[in-house]
């Protein structure tokens, strides 16, 4: 299976035909503590109904909200699923943000990226740790090459022969998106031995993975100081790459696990281990069937 962008048919196939069983296996500790909004993120920036409000290529929206509505379902049919699968067709919102009908305009539909809003505010004792393929292939390129004070992280890459290498033309090869597997478990080994609990979780978020930590008791709870301190210890102390933000940032959005990455053509998807073949087991099938057609 090539390493590529999913094409427009195939994300629109895959919300179809494969998102609803997947839907249903999103952890627990996300369907069961309600997120309060969910993310789409457009390929190209997206109409909305007002003549003024520019188009948006990302949109927020209540995940939860009158139980009238059938937007607030988060099990069962319609609803956020309905949303997902063609969010202009179910926009919960009107007015001159909604998304614009799909018979009106001439643009993909289909969601490029989907996320839900982490909600550190309300579920303090929810921590996520990003680890990013590019970001490993950063440290890797400085201690590859001589860097320059005014050499960007692109310039470093490209003579440290990143783009080269396998997956070609990405900020990445496979060998750091391997590491970056590697670094989630050692995280999730460091939440397990120095703070005592096994709510833990890897997910492999297409370019890298997300590394969760989700203990609802009362000593779990992390406001912005501590979090900065698990950050600082994992990026000085143990030496891995994170996106500092995505543990410290409160109102945080984060790929939907089981969701398509489709800039790769891969799916969300929680891992047991950092051996994970994301190259063949997270393909989709609408992928998997056009690669064996071709």
């Amino acid at each position: 299976m090539t390493w590529r962008q999913a094409t427009t048919d195939e994300i629109a196939q895959f919300y179809q035909d494969e998102f609803d069983s997947q839907f249903d296996e999103i952890p627990p500790f996300i369907q069961d503590c309600q997120p309060k909004e969910i993310g789409i993120a457009f390929r190209e920036a997206y109409p909305v109904q007002g003549d003024s409000v520019p188009p948006k290529q990302f949109v927020r929206r209540q995940a939860f909200g009158d139980s009238s509505g059938d937007f607030t379902q988060w099990t069962g049919d319609g609803g956020i699923k309905q949303f997902i699968k063609a969010p202009p067709a179910n926009d919960p919102i009107t007015g001159k943000h909604a998304l614009v009908s799909p018979d009106l305009v001439d643009v993909p539909t289909v969601p490029e990226a989907v996320y839900y809003a982490t909600d550190f505010h309300d579920r303090n004792w929810v921590l996520v740790v990003d680890i990013d393929a590019k970001d490993v292939a950063l440290e890797y390129a400085k201690d590859a090459v001589d860097g320059e004070d005014e050499a960007t992280d692109d310039d470093l890459k490209r003579r440290a022969g990143v783009f080269d290498a396998p997956p070609e033309g990405f900020p990445y090869r496979f060998e750091d998106l391997d590491q970056a597997l590697e670094y989630g478990f050692e995280v999730k080994d460091y939440f397990e031995s120095s703070l005592d609990t096994d709510a833990t979780q890897v997910v492999y978020s297409g370019q890298g993975c997300h590394v969760y930590m989700y203990d609802p008791a009362p000593e779990y709870r992390y406001s912005e100081v501590p979090r900065r301190h698990i950050a600082t210890i994992l990026e000085e102390k143990k030496d891995i790459p994170i996106d500092t933000p995505v543990t410290t940032d409160e109102s945080r959005v984060i790929r939907l696990p089981y969701s398509l990455h489709a800039g790769v053509s891969r799916v969300v998807t929680p891992i047991e281990s950092p051996d994970f073949d994301y190259r063949s087991d997270a393909v989709p099938a609408v992928c998997n069937n056009a690669e064996a057609s071709q």
